[in-house]
């Protein structure tokens, strides 16, 4: 069993390694300074920014506590469930959080105390990875997760991380999703697929269509 980033395709059917799932593709963020990474949003981008940024929001983070009936990590499961996706199982992400202090990150929008919109950042490897991102209709009208998103990419590039993974690009049934992260200025990333190499099915996987892989 093969699923790693890089190796061709072509040379993976001429070895005789048969595809069992096809490529998917995330959006990566390369960090910087500020000014670097304002001047690599899109113009759409950059102006919603700018609207959130004077609605009136205040950003916390804090480590994400590691409690399953966390709201952030109940508002994600029934996000999830209302839009279809498979997310992190709150008992997963608690315990990501258990076993990494630090390594999880809650960036919380909110107004008079109380929170319009949530995201998780975990953090890993000189590297972070947006995991989790909610918002409720007072903060979908603010703008809250473009203020929160920005947050989280200024407090990881402080951090000297080099990166940061928005997440699978899904043009098919969320082309919005896939557009405002790589209004970000993320780049589209293409993975490698997981393959199995068996002896039977070698012949086989060298006369596979280049459409299958």
């Amino acid at each position: 069993m093969l699923n790693a980033d890089g190796p061709d395709p072509a040379t993976l059917r001429a070895a005789g390694w048969w595809p069992l799932l096809t490529p998917g593709t995330v959006a990566l963020l390369p960090l910087g300074d500020a000014d670097s990474l304002r001047a690599g949003l899109s113009g759409k981008w950059r102006n919603r920014l700018a609207r959130a940024e004077e609605a009136g929001m205040r950003v916390t983070r804090r480590p994400l506590p590691p409690d399953p009936d966390h709201w952030v990590l109940a508002a994600e499961a029934r996000q999830a469930r209302a839009r279809g996706y498979r997310g992190w199982p709150p008992r997963l992400a608690a315990a990501y959080a258990a076993a990494t202090p630090g390594g999880a990150q809650l960036f919380v929008a909110e107004r008079a105390g109380v929170p319009l919109a949530g995201l998780v950042l975990l953090v890993h490897e000189g590297s972070a990875t947006w995991q989790i991102g909610v918002s409720g209709p007072e903060g979908r009208q603010a703008g809250a997760m473009p203020l929160l998103l920005w947050r989280a990419m200024l407090w990881a590039a402080a951090r000297g991380l080099a990166q940061l993974d928005l997440g699978t690009l899904n043009t098919d049934d969320a082309p919005g999703l896939a557009r405002f992260k790589l209004g970000t200025g993320a780049r589209a990333h293409r993975l490698g697929g997981t393959w199995l190499h068996a002896g039977a099915l070698a012949p086989l996987a060298r006369r596979l269509p280049r459409a299958w892989t």
